[in-house]
């Protein structure tokens, strides 16, 4: 963890080893990571950033060494156990590290100025795809897609944030699907209601200019009960009609009742 931690901030200066750090929180963790893995005292000066950012100061040979051969060679940590990776990637968020909400957006970014091309090669070695964004002040390591979010969190044996994120994606999905099925059915009903009014505007036009009768006799009952029952639905239509009809052979008489009624309406009596 410590290592992936100087990876992500340490730099080698004529004082020592500095390493940038966001919070007095982290900052107390890292003293006592340093102090347990090479008994040494961490002092804490002041950082030209201001705000929460801590900057500590030490001193040891290994890690001056470790950080001149990441400028060459790249990350090459030592693997004690099994575990040694994930560690090294919590070090790497601890240090620069931070996710959006997943129910807001997908976002998992690491600040990590000049060693972004270094990281970023180490995450491909490990089967993720990061990109880089080079601001003003900040050089980031990213990733947008939700699937490399969770791999990360999965291979930091952070399972509950990995769990987090999938759980986002999934009531995500969900209420679009949601919203979509509502949308279609919202549209769907429009269409419907849109359709019934063009049709009883069409019979009652023909019942004020005396034409309905020009209608097959059938189909002139239809025209009439719908007509009279302008709030029934398709379906309470076909089960109240007389004799009863099913829906599909009402939507069927409807719709030739409609195409005749624009064919007198318009004097196209041969159309009929």
């Amino acid at each position: 963890m410590l290592q992936g931690i100087l990876t992500a901030r340490a730099q080698v200066a004529e004082d020592g080893i500095r390493l940038s750090v966001d919070s007095t929180e982290t900052a107390s963790f890292v003293k006592e990571l340093i102090y347990d893995v090479y008994a040494k005292d961490t002092e804490e000066v002041t950082s030209s950033v201001g705000g929460r950012r801590k900057l500590l100061l030490f001193n040891t040979k290994s890690v001056a060494k470790y950080l001149s051969d990441l400028e060459e060679t790249g990350v090459s940590y030592h693997e004690k156990c099994a575990l040694c990776q994930s560690y090294f990637l919590r070090g790497l968020f601890l240090a620069s590290g931070r996710v959006s909400d997943p129910a807001k957006q997908y976002s998992l970014e690491f600040s990590v100025g000049d060693r972004a091309e270094i990281i970023s090669d180490f995450f491909v070695s490990i089967g993720l795809a990061p990109r880089i964004s080079r601001k003003k002040n900040e050089t980031l390591v990213y990733f947008r897609n939700s699937t490399a979010i969770e791999d990360f969190f999965a291979l930091s044996n952070m399972n509950q944030t990995a769990f987090d994120v999938m759980n986002a994606k999934i009531e995500g999905e969900l209420r679009n699907t949601a919203n979509r099925i509502a949308n279609c059915e919202t549209n769907n009903i429009d269409r419907a209601v849109s359709a019934s009014m063009s049709q009883i505007a069409l019979i009652e036009e023909l019942v004020e200019r005396g034409l309905i009768s020009l209608l097959p006799d059938e189909l002139e009952r239809t025209a009439r009960f719908r007509m009279e029952n302008k709030d029934m639905s398709l379906s309470q239509l076909a089960g109240a009609i007389t004799p009863p009809i099913s829906k599909s052979g009402l939507s069927h008489r409807l719709k030739k009742i409609t195409e005749m009624a624009e064919n007198i309406l318009h004097g196209r009596l041969d159309d009929i």
